[in-house]
């Protein structure tokens, strides 16, 4: 699958080739700053466990939502004012929600699911330049890509010291509700600085295409800032950029 993914993004890539002022290489940093985890219901009853959820840890959040760094190489087609890119990158992700366990009609406990994945993302994207000044340019863009992640734990925790916290809750219990090792799509657009032929300061919004189950919907959002270096090879450069 992968192999064909990799076949399939260079052909997509090459195709253009012919009528590009520039191929870019390069390597990306990018870190996810805000995230926001969704699960549309009021209550979750897994299908691991016995327990009742109440959901009431929807909101956008910074930090205290988990953290994603991802490291990736990039290749970037210029075409005067526009270019296409593909960026093949590894990602280690995590996210943290919180659900409310009711003891009683007036108690509850609150249940932190904390989540680490490796995943391996191919985003495809296309852009549009304005130029500012020679060295000094701005763009959007968007696009999608497939993502293959890797679960590597789910751990539950609370602020409560009982000893007993860890028996009455399955780390499991969001197996196909938060999770699962199926690969999926993301949809991302974002605003990039682009600095001559040297590289791009990006703010990007990522949007998780469907969800992990079938159970509950639940929606993935994130935004995060990126720095990217291009190599300076000059491949296939042809004019001066924006020439008319």
């Amino acid at each position: 699958m992968k192999s064909k993914l990799l076949s399939v993004s260079f052909l997509f890539l090459m195709g253009p080739t012919a009528f590009s002022q520039h191929l870019n290489l390069g390597i990306t940093f990018q870190y996810l700053i805000l995230k926001q985890v969704k699960i549309n219901s009021d209550y979750i009853i897994p299908s691991t466990s016995y327990n009742y959820y109440k959901v009431t840890d929807n909101r956008w959040k910074f930090f205290s939502a988990g953290q994603s760094f991802v490291i990736g190489a990039v290749a970037q087609l210029d075409m005067k004012k526009f270019y296409l890119a593909i960026e093949p990158s590894g990602e280690l992700n995590s996210f943290d929600y919180i659900l409310e366990y009711p003891l009683s009609s007036t108690k509850s406990e609150m249940v932190s699911f904390k989540t680490v994945f490796n995943q391996v993302n191919f985003p495809v994207y296309l852009g549009y330049q304005f130029k500012t000044s020679d060295f000094l340019r701005y763009s959007f863009y968007a696009g999608a890509g497939p993502v293959f992640p890797v679960h590597m734990e789910t751990s539950i925790r609370n602020e409560s010291k009982d000893p007993t916290f860890s028996d009455r809750y399955n780390p499991n219990d969001l197996l196909d509700i938060l999770y699962n090792n199926k690969s999926y799509w993301n949809a991302i657009a974002g605003l990039g600085i682009h600095f001559a032929s040297l590289g791009r300061l990006d703010i990007r919004y990522v949007n998780r295409v469907g969800s992990p189950g079938n159970q509950y919907s639940t929606s993935f959002r994130s935004v995060g800032i990126g720095l990217t270096f291009f190599w300076p090879l000059h491949l296939l450069k042809k004019k001066i950029y924006y020439e008319e």
